[in-house]
């Protein structure tokens, strides 16, 4: 009988804790939603649906006013993506339709002005590939190393993102 009490007794506290902080136990919807999209591919397409999705993903947080940090780390062929011309760079010959430049150009901005995405590019891309800095757009902050910068990001709890 007593076991009895004493499992009624645990259960009821259980239930009222429950029903007075439904939260508990669980992280919190106020907790900030971390996120870095791995960007190391130069097909024109696919970057501009990787900032599509970086746009869906923050829109959505700006408009239901939950807290973010989103970065894009860029290294190898995604580099030419970050650059102000590729005049003058390995990436000259390579040609991207004006529409989807243009398209690509904007998002990136606008995410940048308006949502306040972050992007990182890799020191080691821009000396293997001998892009001087002075081409990045001016928004584009440098890491010594991507793949290093990414698994640094992980380690702080951002969810790992890359748009096939």
């Amino acid at each position: 009988m007593r076991w009895r009490g004493l499992i009624r007794g645990v259960f009821l506290i259980v239930l009222a804790a429950t029903l007075l902080f439904p939260t508990l136990g669980r992280a919190s919807d106020d907790a900030e939603k971390k996120a870095v999209y791995h960007c190391d591919f130069g097909n024109p397409k696919r970057v501009d649906a990787m900032l599509r999705n970086i746009y869906n993903l923050v829109n959505y947080y700006t408009t239901n006013g939950i807290p973010y940090d989103v970065r894009v780390v860029s290294n190898s062929a995604c580099v030419q993506f970050l650059l102000t011309d590729t005049k003058g760079t390995r990436f000259a010959s390579k040609k991207v339709p004006p529409r989807l430049a243009k398209s690509i150009n904007e998002r990136m901005q606008s995410l940048v002005d308006g949502y306040d995405v972050k992007f990182e590019q890799c020191s080691i891309t821009l000396k293997r590939t001998n892009t001087p800095k002075s081409k990045l757009k001016p928004f584009v902050s440098l890491v010594n190393s991507g793949q290093v910068r990414v698994v640094e990001l992980q380690e702080k709890g951002y969810a790992y993102i890359k748009v096939k």
